[in-house]
């Protein structure tokens, strides 16, 4: 571990080996024997709650029942994780809605991935699984005819803000965005996705849409990835985040325990995806995690050393350690230099540099301007940019 690194404390070391569905009778000795060295019961449930896996820690403490446990702290936690669980059960509820009244009405092509969907499949018990959003891969060419339904249905637009239901807006909206936020009439945030890496080229939205699989969730049919191809991306989005939230560790043990994950499988499909080393690297990752004091593990590869520091900086730092971060990311994608290619690197540089010439939203909004004339919104942000470079002052938008 780094010098600079402050070292865990037994609250932190306590719910990372509690993150997993299931735990092993030298896992159970680890925990009991941490739970001696808790001061505060409290700062457990807070940073558990924080951490996004209140429930989950709750169910363990619950079954180990460590004599320094009293009932008021059992019994607050498990209010807390009522509360919570309530919560993940509205989102997973949401999802079902979105399928039943828009997106089979509708026959739009599409599939869930994180968040509930992955909960419903992955976990014995989907309500541990804590979810703030839903996330939904739609063809483009069906996202103007989506949105617009639901708009028009009780839903509205959070990114970009007061998006309107028109079609030349929801046109342009996608052209211009990758993902487009929406809210459900109860509130639950749901992410429209037409494409999942940014367009880096890593994932195709018809291939993964054509190689989708089916399950039920209740007495609804959804639609995801394949579990390999779902195992790996999480190994790339996860990382990309450098492990900032621990219900993501409880995703690489879920799926892992699940019978239809072959390691085998999702090697060759890493492979496919050119993400070897980020799969690699988080399969280390995971098997150290498994330790009261995973960073003593003499295995560890540097890339997995990498991962666990960077994880046990956001953990401890919370989101502005993990923004700090991302101002090191070699590209928007990655999280480390390990995982990409110097021709990977270049070709992101180039992408990003002609995405700061790309018109947003908020140009259209402030001057709609019809199809046959939204070239000049390339012009004037082109222009801005140059008056930025010469220190012109232009005026606030």
């Amino acid at each position: 571990m780094s010098d600079d690194l402050k070292q865990p404390d037994a609250t932190l070391r306590l719910l990372i080996l509690l993150a997993r569905l299931t735990l092993t009778e030298a896992q159970r000795q680890a925990a009991l024997t941490l739970c001696n060295s808790i001061a505060s019961w409290p700062e457990v449930a807070r940073r558990a709650e924080r951490h996004l896996v209140l429930p989950l820690v709750y169910r363990h403490l619950h079954e180990l029942a460590p004599p320094t446990l009293a009932p008021a702290d059992i019994c607050h936690m498990h209010q807390r994780a009522l509360i919570l669980v309530q919560r993940n059960l509205l989102v997973a509820g949401e999802q079902q809605r979105l399928v039943v009244e828009i997106l089979d009405p509708l026959d739009i092509p599409y599939l869930f991935f994180k968040g509930p969907a992955l909960a419903a499949r992955y976990y014995d018990e989907p309500a541990m699984r804590s979810c703030r959003d839903i996330d939904l891969l739609v063809p483009r060419h069906r996202c103007v005819e989506l949105l617009e339904f639901a708009l028009q249905h009780g839903y509205h637009s959070l990114d970009p803000e007061a998006l309107t239901p028109d079609r030349q807006s929801l046109t342009f909206a996608i052209r211009t965005q990758s993902v487009v936020s929406i809210a459900s009439p109860s509130g639950v945030r749901i992410e429209v996705h037409h494409e999942i890496d940014r367009g880096a080229g890593i994932y195709q939205t018809e291939a993964l849409l054509d190689n989708r699989v089916a399950y039920l969730a209740g007495d609804t049919l959804l639609y995801s990835m394949p579990t390999h191809e779902l195992f790996v991306y999480i190994c790339l989005h996860h990382t990309r985040h450098y492990w900032s939230h621990l219900h993501w560790l409880v995703d690489l043990d879920a799926i892992q325990h699940h019978p239809d994950f072959d390691e085998t499988w999702a090697h060759a499909c890493a492979e496919q995806r050119g993400l070897v080393s980020t799969y690699s690297a988080c399969m280390e990752f995971y098997r150290a995690l498994a330790a009261p004091e995973p960073e003593s593990s003499v295995h560890l590869s540097q890339r997995s050393r990498d991962m666990l520091e960077a994880c046990f900086t956001t953990l401890q730092g919370g989101f502005e350690a993990e923004l700090a971060l991302r101002f090191k990311r070699p590209t928007p994608e990655f999280g480390f230099t390990w995982q990409t290619s110097v021709a990977y690197r270049r070709a992101s540089r180039i992408r990003e540099w002609v995405r700061r010439f790309q018109p947003l939203y908020l140009d259209y909004q402030l001057l709609p301007l019809p199809p046959r004339w939204q070239w000049c919104y390339y012009v004037a942000r082109l222009y801005r940019a140059v008056a930025k470079r010469r220190r012109i002052r232009w005026p606030a938008r």
